[in-house]
């Protein structure tokens, strides 16, 4: 894949370097407290790694206007991991991608 990932995603180099592929991989997504959000979110990875293989948990600010989507992608590649992120960085309100 010669596609540059967005600026928010890990480098496929440091990516390669620092975890075994296929394997788990963890994305954080910072944004508000809708179910807008939340749906976005999960059909983005659900777009790259299926709905079977990813889990996702959400903590709320105490004021629910803001929460972040932990998700934990079944990746077996690489490529994968790159392709979340590309779909999750484009998602509206989203603040932060981790």
């Amino acid at each position: 894949m010669s596609e540059r990932a967005p600026e928010s995603a890990p480098s496929r180099e440091l990516l390669l370097a620092n975890h075994a592929f296929p394997g788990e991989y963890i994305v954080k997504a910072f944004g508000p407290g809708t179910a807008e959000f939340r749906a976005e979110v999960h059909a983005a990875a659900a777009a790259v790694v299926g709905g079977a293989r990813f889990t996702a948990t959400e903590r709320a600010t105490r004021s629910a206007h803001r929460m972040c989507i932990t998700l934990v992608l079944a990746v077996d590649t690489v490529d994968e991991v790159i392709a979340v992120y590309h779909r999750v960085a484009v998602v509206e309100g989203l603040l932060m991608l981790l």
